[in-house]
């Protein structure tokens, strides 16, 4: 298991024009475009691209902005595939400020402990007297038939609330144990 202070860009590309940030993510070891997002208080949006999306960029932006208009919009079809994470969470797969919905462990002040990565996802880690539950980013895609498809929540379980409405989407615990991850230290 590897700690991680923070999710940093070597090489980066600033496009302060469409609001983005793209290049190498050493902790992660991947490439990948941070968007800018405008809400209440602004945050970023994580995708994952690879090294041919960086110099494509670089060689033809028109053709960049165009693969990842959905990405850069900061619209309802944001969601895609490529979005493994954010800086808030209201991006993450649980109804409205699930994360205050029970009591916390240990009398922590904030549920959220934090980000946990497994198979190139950035899992919410949130922690309540309950248990410790890994929340997924909100993915969401659009087949040829106009079907809403949610690949994340195929590997997650539903939790309830006490009133037993659903509450938010989480990877089982087992599951996570069972696989190599990243604990990240600081929020993103």
């Amino acid at each position: 298991m590897l700690e991680i202070e923070k999710i940093t860009l070597k090489n980066k590309i600033v496009d302060k024009d469409n609001y983005f940030e793209i290049g190498y993510c050493e902790e992660l070891k991947i490439y990948m475009m941070h968007v800018f997002v405008f809400w209440i208080a602004s945050y970023y949006r994580y995708y994952k691209i690879d090294k041919e999306d960086y110099n494509l960029y670089k060689n033809n932006p028109q053709s960049f902005y165009k693969k990842y208009e959905n990405e850069i919009k900061q619209n309802n079809n944001a969601y895609t595939e490529n979005f493994i994470g954010s800086s808030a969470l209201r991006d993450y797969d649980g109804v409205k400020d699930f994360q205050h919905s029970y009591p916390t462990k240990n009398e922590i002040i904030n549920p959220f402990q934090n980000y946990v990565y497994i198979e190139g996802i950035l899992f919410a880690r949130i922690m309540w007297e309950i248990g410790e539950f890994l929340i997924p980013p909100f993915q969401m895609k659009i087949d040829i038939n106009e079907n809403k498809i949610f690949p994340l929540r195929e590997k997650c379980k539903l939790l309830y609330d006490n009133r037993g409405e659903p509450l938010c989407y989480y990877l089982p615990i087992d599951d996570f144990k069972k696989n190599t991850c990243i604990k990240l230290i600081n929020k993103i």
